[in-house]
């Protein structure tokens, strides 16, 4: 499923969570990987949003994964899970 298109046929699913600097609220998103890196692009020119987190929730193949524009996830103490 990708929030961009119902119909998408891209690869794999990934959740991205974005933070309203003004009202720090959270919004959760969900695109393939396409998608998504055009929407990390689209956030980082914003001055109202932040990436918080970007995860793969599933992919198609294993060569995919490899390949991820998502770097492991870090909370917002800056660790990793």
């Amino acid at each position: 499923m990708c929030n961009r298109f119902e119909s998408c046929s891209n690869d794999g699913t990934y959740q991205l969570v974005l933070e309203n600097r003004n009202t720090g609220m959270e919004v959760v998103e969900y695109y393939c990987k396409a998608h998504l890196v055009l929407r990390v692009w689209e956030v980082e020119r914003d001055d109202v949003l932040d990436v918080r987190d970007a995860r793969a929730l599933c992919a198609t193949s294993e060569a995919d994964d490899a390949a991820s524009p998502v770097e492991p996830s870090v909370d917002s103490t800056g660790t990793s899970e």
